[in-house]
């Protein structure tokens, strides 16, 4: 929803986790500073209905309107306005996920743009390498066989800007658990070979920590299904992510103690995790 001449323009019905995220904020720094919507719209030259629309998500302010209501809130100068301006470019996602929309649900995009929002990505993973770390190689190998309908070109687009998307430039950290057994090359040396060295070179990296659970651990029903925890820039909500056969969807339960507690309970920690990736590149471990 924008404003043009002061007549208030419907959008979609149903508005993406950014325009929600974004009114939520919009929402919590107006009722931190003790503004009404009537003294907001007052003060900044808007409509009551505009606002209540952009707090529920339905309205679509531009990040010059964003910016418009922090000067009024008086918070322009905290580290949360510029990132809730920048949210406010992006109303539909990152631009690359425009080529691939169609192709799926809205709870389905709403996992996607969460993910491409997060400034730390914890995730886990039991059958099979996590969506993040996964190489190039590794990928078109296992994706023909997990999902043999679908066009192996088009989801590589879709995983590789994924992988490599950072919003604003702002820097993502990704932390990874994976089950030692999904390093079992299984007949394909030369695909879990690049897989291998793709989580060296990430958890060589800054930005990256790899842990990895030993075939020894003991299992129990935490670790029965991948999913991810993700958390954003100036603020303390988390976004939780459960990965299903019937396809990835956000959850309404906080699976950030879980994930923690099978880092600290299961895995090793990043330089054991390396000596064991290093030890199966050798040939000295097998699963």
């Amino acid at each position: 929803m924008g404003r043009e001449g002061g007549v208030v323009v419907a959008q979609e019905r149903d508005p993406n986790i950014n325009a929600r995220r974004l009114g939520l904020y919009l929402q919590r720094v107006r009722e931190f500073v003790g503004g009404s919507y009537g003294e907001v719209a007052l003060a900044v030259g808007c409509e009551v209905d505009w606002l209540v629309r952009v707090e529920t998500g339905f309205g679509r302010p531009t990040p010059e309107e964003v910016e418009g209501l922090l000067v009024a809130y008086g918070v322009r100068e905290a580290n949360v306005a510029e990132i809730m301006i920048d949210l406010a470019s992006r109303p539909d996602g990152p631009e690359w996920l425009a080529a691939h929309e169609e192709r799926f649900r809205r709870g389905q995009r709403d996992v996607l743009i969460s993910e491409s929002e997060a400034s730390v990505v914890r995730t886990f993973g039991s059958l099979l390498v996590p969506y993040l770390a996964r190489s190039e190689v590794y990928f078109r190998c296992t994706e023909p066989q997990l999902h043999p309908d679908n066009d192996v070109e088009l989801e590589w687009d879709l995983l590789s800007n994924r992988q490599r998307y950072r919003p604003g430039g702002r820097r993502r950290e990704l932390q990874v658990i994976i089950d030692e057994r999904v390093l079992d090359p299984r007949g394909e040396e030369e695909m879990m070979e690049a897989q291998l060295r793709h989580l060296l070179e990430l958890g060589a990296g800054p930005d990256t920590t790899v842990h990895v659970i030993p075939k020894e651990a003991a299992f129990y029903e935490e670790r029965a299904h991948p999913f991810d925890v993700l958390e954003f820039p100036g603020v303390a909500d988390h976004i939780s992510i459960a990965h299903m056969p019937h396809g990835s969807e956000i959850t309404p339960y906080d699976l950030t103690d879980i994930w923690h507690f099978i880092k600290d309970k299961s895995a090793l920690s990043p330089s054991d995790s390396r000596d064991l990736i290093v030890d199966h590149l050798a040939g000295r471990r097998r699963v």
